[in-house]
């Protein structure tokens, strides 16, 4: 039998949700009896169902939460406990009583789990809603987003001036241009990034499964951390590992990066209250200015009914200003596009904005620095043919050369231009 190893490809896990289960299932036995026993029935039914840890743990969580609101048995509620605790949590958890994030998934929860005690399933398609939770409807809950919070590309270029390293540089770089959410380009292997003609892809799995990025602006940066990556012969390595021991070389957690982007802010003098999912939010807006509602679904993974576009195409309402000056002949000043990337000529090599160096090839991307290249080359070999000079003419007076004719020594010194 042969004993060659196969290597076996590991999931990259952003979250400790194993951990916060543990601790979550613990609170949970201090609940009446007859609770801590369905609720932990509830879990390994969901465990059934192949639900994820972090769905798992968001069920429990808000399980844990209405149950000690409720102060009653679950198996023992009627429709009026179940009003009475909807109007608690919407009390406590909407400024306004309006629909929040909170809000709705508590109501969505409180239906799936209750539906599964009194009817036995989760699943709404086999067994309906029970009478106590069928008048709950989860009204759309409005973005509070608004265009001053997002993130510009000037504070993501003062963002990247600010990185100490590589790695930072790239994540938040290619973040950026992806809109990617946070799981999906934490969770990102060396085997997922495909370099091309145009600039690179990298397939993320997502929500709706997996979908290819494009990616132009970003990839030089990518490309320079590529190149350095510790791991970069391993396919199944995660792009974005920890550097400092001794957790070198393990994937980068979802705190571990949303504490780099608080350190990294501070670096760069931003005052602003930015975090992971904003990265998204900002993509998504500027996509919105030229790309179709259908386009926006393909490359940010949401479902051919979702709502979603609808939350971005409201924060560019400012640029129908722009149009309709320009329908009328007034042209408004237009902006200086800064920061493009620079393509190489010599090996069509993509490089960031602000270098001067192909990190390809090696070559200079423009005459300026083409200029300064063969100046200081220059420089340095009349430095070292003047101290190879000073070298042979000490070696003459000592005696060193003795073989060498009195015209090949003036030939030797003129070539030197001593």
């Amino acid at each position: 039998m042969s004993t060659k190893q196969v290597q076996t490809s590991k999931e990259i896990t952003i979250h400790d949700f194993a951990k916060s289960l543990e601790h979550t299932l613990d609170a949970v036995e201090e609940l009446s009896s007859r609770n801590t026993e369905l609720i932990k029935k509830y879990d390994k039914e969901m465990v059934r169902n192949s639900l994820a840890k972090g769905t798992r743990l968001k069920h429990l969580l808000i399980i844990l939460n209405l149950s000690r609101m409720l102060e009653k048995d679950w198996e023992d509620v009627t429709k009026q406990d179940i009003e009475e605790l909807v109007f608690q949590f919407i009390q406590k958890y909407s400024p306004n009583d309006k629909e929040t994030h909170h809000t709705w998934d508590h109501k969505k929860i409180i239906k799936i789990f209750f539906r599964w005690v009194k009817l036995g399933s989760r699943n709404f398609r086999d067994v309906g809603n029970p009478e106590e939770t069928k008048w709950i409807h989860l009204n759309r809950v409005k973005s509070n987003i608004v265009r001053e919070q997002l993130i510009t590309d000037e504070d993501i270029s003062k963002i990247l001036k600010s990185c100490i390293n590589p790695r930072d540089k790239a994540f938040f770089d290619v973040h950026y241009e992806a809109g990617t959410r946070p799981g999906e380009i934490l969770s990102l292997k060396i085997k997922n990034v495909k370099f091309d003609k145009f600039g690179a892809f990298i397939n993320v799995d997502g929500k709706t499964g997996s979908r290819p990025i494009r990616l132009v602006k970003s990839v030089p940066n990518l490309a320079n951390w590529l190149n350095v990556h510790p791991q970069k012969e391993d396919p199944e390595s995660p792009v974005w590992i920890i550097l400092e021991k001794p957790k070198f070389g393990e994937p980068m957690k979802y705190h571990t990066a949303t504490s780099l982007l608080k350190r990294t802010m501070k670096r760069a003098g931003i005052n602003k209250h930015f975090n992971l999912k904003l990265f998204r939010h900002s993509e998504a807006t500027n996509s919105a200015k030229f790309m179709t509602e259908a386009q926006m679904k393909i490359r940010h993974g949401w479902t051919n009914d979702s709502k979603m576009p609808a939350n971005y195409v409201h924060l560019v309402n400012s640029d129908v200003d722009e149009v309709y000056l320009k329908h009328l002949g007034i042209k408004p000043q237009e902006e200086e596009i800064q920061d493009l990337p620079r393509k190489c000529t010599i090996c069509s090599m993509m490089n960031s904005s602000d270098s001067s160096i192909c990190t390809k090839c090696g070559k200079p991307l423009d005459l300026k620095k083409a200029m300064e290249l063969e100046e200081k080359a220059s420089q340095e070999n009349f430095t070292a043919n003047k101290l190879a000079g000073k070298v042979l003419v000490q070696m003459l007076v000592t005696g060193q050369i003795p073989k060498l004719s009195k015209s090949e020594i003036n030939s030797l010194i003129q070539s030197l231009n001593l």
